[in-house]
């Protein structure tokens, strides 16, 4: 993967076509070949900050694929994953190579 293979074009909940950032990519334990992600589109939240999204990737037909995740249990789980500190370390140097 490349640095610029991090950004993506999706259609929003509202119709819109907009670009999302991939933030963070975090280990699947259960299955090495599907690893999650968080990422944004940059809309923001209630408090100003920008809406975080969780979705693991997969591959279909040769090509990989988000699928967007939204169920608390595996939500909870990749947010308790992203805190590893190897993980966090990994996802700060890719983050600083990006700027």
């Amino acid at each position: 993967m490349k640095y610029e293979d991090l950004s993506f074009d999706m259609i929003n909940s509202d119709g819109i076509e907009v670009t999302c950032d991939i933030i963070s990519v975090i280990p699947n334990l259960e299955n090495n070949d599907e690893p999650y992600v968080t990422y944004t589109d940059y809309m923001l939240d209630e408090n100003d900050n920008f809406v975080t999204y969780y979705g693991k990737i997969i591959t279909e037909n040769g090509q990989p694929m988000l699928k967007h995740v939204d169920d608390k249990q595996t939500i909870d789980k990749i947010i308790e994953l992203s805190n590893d500190e190897v993980v966090k370390y990994v996802n700060e140097q890719v983050q600083d190579n990006l700027s």
